[in-house]
């Protein structure tokens, strides 16, 4: 076809989607990813740019529509760099996502076969998220567009929680109390509709005078708790000031967590009962003696897991997060179980020392280092590892690792925790093979 513009254009049928969530074509046998399409649609494509081995592309025109495609919720859809597969059906969704995650096992974990033997779509893949990040620059109140810094301003978001999905307008609102235009706003709606708000600024920021009662009635949330904070050098944010409570309470099932707002809980209130509920029957499947469990966070897993074996620990780096874990242990009515405050390499001396022979992990998206994977391998009474993954990618190469030290994948289970994102959480299974 013809040249327009920067890039040349070509016919392209998309055959499949992969993980970062573009979808795959091949021109005379050269990969081509392009964004924001679906298996089965054939359209017309221009060459953004060219890689050694791939190109990348974006859709100039859709000839034929896939068999999965419906019409996006969302008016940003597209603009705001939030959602990656709303132009797809969510049953759709949940299949191409087990195929990405059987891919990853496959390719980079050297597993023939993978043995996925359970895939649980969510509830509800519409206002799932509890939590939820809201960029602001100047003056616009939104989210990030796709790989930029700019702004989309938006007034809904159909991913979040009902409390939470018209609240940018009022966000809005409040910009003009505010000495200084904030960067960020973090919000966070518990089970029991309790919302904790920080408001981040940039380093440098006039004092704030705010009073919670204002705050609260302006925003039309029940709002039990705002903090101040600022960017901090390490990417987190720090804490300056708390007005009113800076915790809340989730009710999953029989447990019960506090979570502070320096803490972290798992963002689709749908699923979470499903992860515990998969991870904890894990731990049941033996009589195990001890369990510990890696970036434990709240103890979300690990007292869940405390229930099945004889002893547990969890180890976290997040010292607001283990003293929620300490109190959670308590309200949950558990005396097997303890709690660390540790950064990796006193973590893992943790790891050596108590021995235990069921290990959980719940890692970051970056996974594991090998030095990780040894140290848990070698443990001279493991049994078993329950590797819980936000990142099908790190995972396989982690699987593939943790193979090389005796250590094999029996099974997994794909929970869709990210409904209309290529975002999937993968829970895997791994024994150690004497």
């Amino acid at each position: 076809m013809k040249q327009r513009g920067r890039g040349k254009t070509f016919k392209l049928r998309i055959e499949k989607l992969v993980y970062g969530g573009k979808g795959l074509g091949r021109l005379n046998g050269r990969a081509v990813f392009v964004p924001q399409v679906a298996p089965g649609d054939l359209i017309v494509a221009e060459e953004t740019s060219r890689k050694s081995g791939y190109s990348e592309a974006r859709v100039v025109k859709l000839l034929e529509r896939g068999p999965g495609r419906v019409r996006p919720r969302c008016p940003y859809f597209g603009k705001c760099g939030g959602c990656d597969w709303q132009h797809i059906s969510y049953r759709k969704q949940v299949e191409f996502k087990r195929a990405v995650v059987e891919e990853n096992l496959q390719k980079i974990g050297k597993i023939k076969r993978p043995n996925i033997d359970e895939v649980i779509p969510s509830p509800s893949p519409w206002n799932y998220r509890n939590r939820v990040q809201v960029k602001v620059k100047g003056g616009k109140v939104g989210f990030f567009a796709k790989n930029s810094h700019s702004v989309v301003e938006v007034e809904r978001c159909p991913l979040l929680k009902e409390d939470l999905e018209g609240i940018f307008p009022r966000l809005k609102e409040l910009l003009p109390k505010l000495p200084t235009e904030p960067a960020e706003f973090h919000l966070y709606s518990s089970s029991k509709d309790e919302l904790l708000l920080k408001i981040v600024f940039p380093r440098q920021f006039k004092r704030v005078e705010l009073e919670l009662e204002e705050l609260k009635e302006l925003l039309g949330v029940n709002l039990v708790g705002f903090g101040i904070y600022r960017q901090g050098s390490s990417g987190y944010p720090e804490r300056i000031k708390f007005f009113g409570r800076d915790f809340t309470y989730e009710l999953v099932g029989k447990f019960k967590f506090r979570v502070s707002a320096d803490s972290f809980f798992q963002v689709n209130r749908f699923q979470v009962g499903n992860l515990i509920d998969r991870v904890a029957r894990g731990a049941m499947e033996h009589q195990y003696m001890l369990a510990g469990d890696l970036y434990c966070g709240v103890g979300t897993l690990t007292i869940p897991v405390a229930r099945y074996v004889h002893r547990a620990f969890g180890v976290e780096a997040n010292f607001s997060a283990v003293a929620d874990a300490l109190y959670n242990k308590d309200i949950n009515g558990l005396r097997n179980v303890n709690f660390y405050c540790r950064e990796t390499e006193e973590a893992l001396k943790i790891i050596r020392e108590n021995g235990p022979d069921l290990v959980v992990v719940d890692p970051p998206r970056s996974g594991l280092n090998e030095k990780i994977i040894r140290t848990i391998a070698t443990l001279p009474r493991l049994r078993r590892v329950i590797y819980v993954s936000c990142n099908p990618a790190t995972l396989a190469r982690d699987v593939a690792l943790f193979y090389k030290y005796g250590v094999h994948m029996e099974r997994a289970k794909v929970l869709d925790m990210f409904p209309q994102t290529y975002h999937v959480e993968t829970i895997c299974f791994l024994r150690k093979v004497k």
